[in-house]
This record gives C-alpha cells, sequence and structure tokens, in this order.
C-alpha cells in the first residue's frame, strides 16, 4: 500500500514541476459500485478513492485531465442469510479525462479509463472463497460525470463509470448478445484539491 501511495505522489510532483501550463492535484473520495451479473442488486459496495491529478487547457472551455487512483470496487451483500457471495476487487485506475467547462462553477467530464487489478476474490460469510472464476488483470471503462467548483482550488465530482469489457466471466460461461460476463458499475463521490 505505501508504493501505491508513493507511485502517486511521484505521478503529481513530476508533472507539477515539469512545466507551468500544468495543473496537478490530489483527490480523494467513496466508490459506491455494483457488479452486473452477480445476482446482487444494488450500489451496496462502499470503498475508497485516493489519487492525484495532473491537467491542462486545451481552450477556454476545454481541459484535459489524467488521473492516477487507487480505488476499491465491486458488490456487497445486504442480506446476511443469502449465501450469495460478495466481490471485492482493488484497482490503480488511470482514467484520461476531457473537461468541458460548462460554466464558472460547473464542468462536465467525459472519458476513459485503465485499471489494473491488484487484488480480487469472492467472500460469503463463512469466508474467502477459493477456486472461483478468475478476474481479468485490466479493466477498461467509459467514464462521464459532472464537477461543481467551490473555490479556486476545490471541487466536488460525481461519476457513473462502467466496464466496457467484462472484468469475468459468468459462472456457467455462457453469453447471450452483448452480455458477456460480469461488468463493474460504479457511482463515485469525488473531492479534488488544486496544489
Amino acid at each position: 500500500m505505501k508504493k501505491i501511495f508513493f507511485l502517486i505522489i511521484l505521478f503529481i510532483f513530476q508533472f507539477n514541476s515539469s512545466a507551468q501550463e500544468f495543473n496537478a492535484g490530489i483527490l480523494s473520495g467513496l466508490s459506491t459500485t455494483q457488479v452486473s451479473g452477480d445476482n446482487l442488486a444494488g450500489y451496496n459496495k462502499a470503498g475508497l478513492i485516493i489519487g492525484g491529478f495532473v491537467n491542462r487547457d486545451i481552450s477556454q472551455s476545454l481541459a484535459l485531465q489524467i488521473e492516477m487512483m487507487y480505488i476499491q470496487k465491486g458488490s456487497s451483500n445486504p442480506k446476511v442469510e443469502n449465501l450469495i457471495a460478495e466481490i471485492n476487487l482493488e484497482y490503480i485506475e488511470i482514467p484520461l479525462i476531457l473537461i468541458l467547462k460548462s460554466s464558472e462553477k460547473i464542468n462536465f467530464d467525459f472519458g476513459i479509463h485503465i485499471s489494473a487489478l491488484i487484488d480480487g476474490y469472492y467472500k460469503d460469510i463463512y469466508g474467502i472463497l477459493e477456486n472461483q472464476i478468475e478476474f481479468s488483470d485490466y479493466e477498461f471503462g467509459a467514464i462521464g460525470g459532472i464537477a461543481y467548483k467551490l473555490n479556486e482550488k476545490m471541487s466536488l465530482c460525481t461519476r457513473l463509470s462502467n466496464s466496457i469489457i467484462p472484468i469475468a466471466n459468468h459462472a456457467s460461461g455462457q453469453t447471450y448478445r452483448l452480455n458477456k460476463g460480469k461488468y463493474n458499475t460504479g457511482l463515485n463521490f469525488i473531492i479534488s484539491y488544486k496544489l
């Protein structure tokens, strides 16, 4: 975990010191996620988001931002009597975001992300389940969101993200049309601070 935080700090300061036209900052927040195809429903899995960002204005109304963050995803089973396993996933995620500056206070975010799986497992009330379906080492996804600037340094952002390709196969191995397996869906709440 210490190595992850070191990489994020190094990422921020490398870009922040390299050129004046780049802006860098830190971000943290809460992810609420679910996994389609896991027989559970709802954004019941809460996780941590922590990382950094670097952005640059392209024009008065557009900016390009790259982020690097540690994020927890998966699904949670709120009914303890139900033996359906929940999913715990940890990623290093790199989103590439196009920021549309709608007004002085409101921005819209659109982008993609690639995530590298650090750890992933199934768990039920008896503990971690062995010999379950393996998770993909990488996740590719799309992002959309809205941000509100509190002041010149701080913003609040709400984003919806979804996997484009499956993170794991269905237990049966079956596919149907666009339903090729399990997909992450996240509703994230982020506070960012510009350094």
